[in-house]
């Protein structure tokens, strides 16, 4: 009889790390991730609040195909600072060390590849930062989240991140 050892991959989401780097380094401590096998999923918010943002960024990009990451609100901030955007720069001095660091471009490079949301289509599950709308399926919100992928990552990127702020309109059309 050969007896096989099959390994069970986990898939653990984490929610806002808010630049935390030390308690998800105790967390993921916990719960004894293996990068060689276990996979994390960000749910955004990878930056700011916390005392080490730029740390929690760099480890967690580093943890390449053992993890996905989604955008969220912090993350997308972050980009809009590194454009020019200091609409709202009140509470930014944990981002200053990222915008200041050596690796800043790679990191933020990196960021913009990021997600706005994340579907598994084995696993039948997904994942985004803070929700959708009732009326829209996964297909539609996958949909809308290339969207604002495409404006990240292409040409246009910084005439967005200068103009992400806004109320306007107050609720969802198709003609967005």
């Amino acid at each position: 009889n050969d007896r096989q050892i099959v390994e069970i991959m986990a898939v653990y989401a984490i929610g806002d790390v808010q630049g935390c780097y030390n308690d998800l380094q105790k967390l993921l401590e916990a719960i004894a991730f293996n990068p060689g096998k276990d996979h994390l999923w960000f749910a955004g918010d990878l930056v700011n609040r916390g005392p080490d943002s730029l740390a929690a960024l760099r480890f967690i990009k580093g943890l390449g195909d053992s993890a996905v990451t989604v955008l969220g609100n912090h993350d997308l901030h972050l980009l809009a600072l590194s454009q020019g955007n200091f609409r709202h720069k009140a509470s930014d001095q944990t981002l200053k060390p990222i915008l200041q660091a050596k690796d800043r471009d790679e990191l933020l490079s990196w960021l913009r590849q990021c997600p706005l949301m994340h579907y598994d289509r084995k696993l039948d599950y997904a994942m985004i930062h803070a929700g959708l709308p009732p009326q829209w399926d996964v297909d539609t919100a996958l949909a809308r989240s290339r969207e604002v992928e495409t404006a990240l990552r292409g040409r246009d990127y910084k005439y967005f991140c200068t103009h992400m702020y806004g109320n306007e309109p107050s609720y969802w059309s198709d003609r967005l």
